[in-house]
């Protein structure tokens, strides 16, 4: 008789690098790309920027968020984004832009994500199985859908091919309208928003967190969340006390009963 799959958790909310695709991605495909093509966006533009300018150009209203004394000229602005992309600075208004710009890599087909197989899988799994499946990353909302719109696929004949899995998420959460992910408030944002009453504490176990980062599971489980570290090659390395401190798994195909 054929047994089917089953997950004792009706939510699940994920992290992107290091959970379900190789921080190596971000680090040696992403950046390089936005690094190689930013001079060219900002060569678009007449400098010093215009806060104020009413003309409805994406790219212009997001570098107008930096300090004033930055978009003075072109090239105190591309050595300050430099800086924060080599110093792997969580900016919002960086992960902004750089999702615009990596846009037109997964548009033209020159980035496409590695995404993990278990994770692949188990996000398919999780759809059908669970009331949401959900992602929250330090990238923007529109770099999260950018990637998982964008899936890279190795078929068993070795051929590639590229797919959609965002039909298969519920919702997206970044640091600018959740909040940073090493604060607990943000995962008692996250539940409110999926629909989980604040007392509800049995429901509130029953959403997961999956994190490759031992400070964002714990401010998930200061929440009430139930959370595991994921282990990946590449991944931080676990001091002994964070391996007896939390849950980990290195195969979230071994999360279903």
């Amino acid at each position: 008789m054929t047994t089917f799959p089953s997950s004792r958790f009706r939510n699940i909310v994920l992290d992107i690098e290091g959970t379900i695709c190789p921080i190596s991605f971000v680090k040696d495909e992403l950046f390089p790309y936005f690094l190689t093509q930013l001079p060219d966006y900002l060569s678009r533009y007449t400098f010093p920027l215009d806060p104020n300018n009413d003309n409805n150009d994406e790219i212009e209203k997001i570098l107008t968020q930096f300090d004033e004394s930055l978009y003075q000229s072109k090239d105190l602005l591309l050595k300050h984004l430099q800086q924060l992309v080599a110093d792997d600075i969580k900016d919002s208004t960086l992960k902004q832009l750089q999702g615009f710009i990596w846009e037109n890599g997964y548009t033209t087909g020159s980035i496409m994500a590695p995404l993990y197989k278990d994770a692949i899988e188990s996000i398919k799994l999780w759809s059908a199985l669970c009331d949401g499946v959900y992602i929250y990353s330090s990238g923007s909302v529109k770099a999260q859908k950018l990637l998982l719109g964008n899936v890279k696929i190795e078929n068993e004949n070795e051929s590639i091919e590229c797919a959609d899995m965002t039909g298969l998420i519920d919702d997206y959460f970044d640091t600018v309208n959740i909040g940073k992910k090493t604060e607990t408030s943000s995962y008692t944002k996250i539940l409110a928003k999926i629909g989980i009453a604040e007392n509800d504490k049995e429901a509130a176990k029953e959403c997961l967190f999956l994190s490759d980062n031992p400070l964002e599971v714990e401010a998930a489980l200061a929440s009430g969340m139930s959370s595991y570290i994921v282990v990946k090659p590449g991944n931080y390395p676990l001091s002994e006390s964070e391996k007896s401190k939390y849950e980990q798994i290195d195969d979230l195909r071994k999360l279903f009963d």
